[in-house]
């Protein structure tokens, strides 16, 4: 292993693949599950180990966020294809990217050293991922509550002949008017602070939008 090798893999989180059938991994696989790579301590590693970085690595249930969903999906689509670099998965919606230490370039290296000054590969992919977030945080639940908060300040009005397409106009709108933003949490997940921008609404907005 060489040095620039061993001074990108300090700090970081090193595996040795092992499961209940074999040490050895498999030919022509795409993927590794999570609980098959062992850590291990850096100065035990061997070539045939693997990287598993940080800040490209999470779950739902631990500190990640849109950032690291981001960089493992940006370094994969630039990467993934060539040998020994392995996109890894997991139970509560782990993963993560693997990469044998001795199939580690130059660039990979210098993309992984970048992520140590700023921990972004790609901010206009980072910016698609937190779109489809809040996408999806408005289609599994924010929609809902806001309706409810609605009709609750507007009890006398029927809101059921608002289509969807007229709440996200009516939702963007308000955001708008009360300066309010989407906010990202661990687990790449998104809410926003209805509270404000229904208090901002007027029986006005209501009619308009039906």
């Amino acid at each position: 292993m060489n040095q620039e090798t061993l001074d990108c893999i300090k700090g970081q989180r090193v595996c040795r693949y092992s499961n209940y059938k074999d040490t050895e991994l498999p030919p022509n696989y795409a993927r590794l599950n999570y609980g098959d790579l062992k850590s291990l301590h850096t100065n035990e590693a061997t070539d045939t180990d693997f990287l598993t970085p940080e800040l490209l690595s999470g779950s739902d249930y631990c500190s990640s966020s849109s950032v690291e969903v981001s960089n493992h999906r940006v370094f994969l689509a630039k990467y993934g294809k060539l040998p020994n670099v392995y996109d890894v998965y997991g139970g509560y919606g782990t993963f993560s990217v693997a990469i044998r230490l001795d199939s580690i370039t130059p660039e990979m290296i210098e993309d992984l050293n970048a992520l140590e000054d700023y921990p972004v590969l790609d901010e206009d992919d980072l910016g698609e991922v937190e779109s489809e977030t809040e996408q999806e945080s408005w289609d599994s639940f924010v929609r809902s509550d806001f309706i409810q908060e609605l009709t609750k300040k507007f009890p006398g009005l029927d809101l059921t002949d608002l289509s969807n397409d007229r709440l996200d106009i009516l939702f963007y709108n308000l955001m708008d008017r009360t300066n309010t933003y989407w906010e990202h949490e661990a687990g790449n997940t998104a809410f926003i602070r209805l509270k404000n921008m229904v208090e901002s609404a007027t029986e006005q907005d209501i009619t308009e939008a039906s």
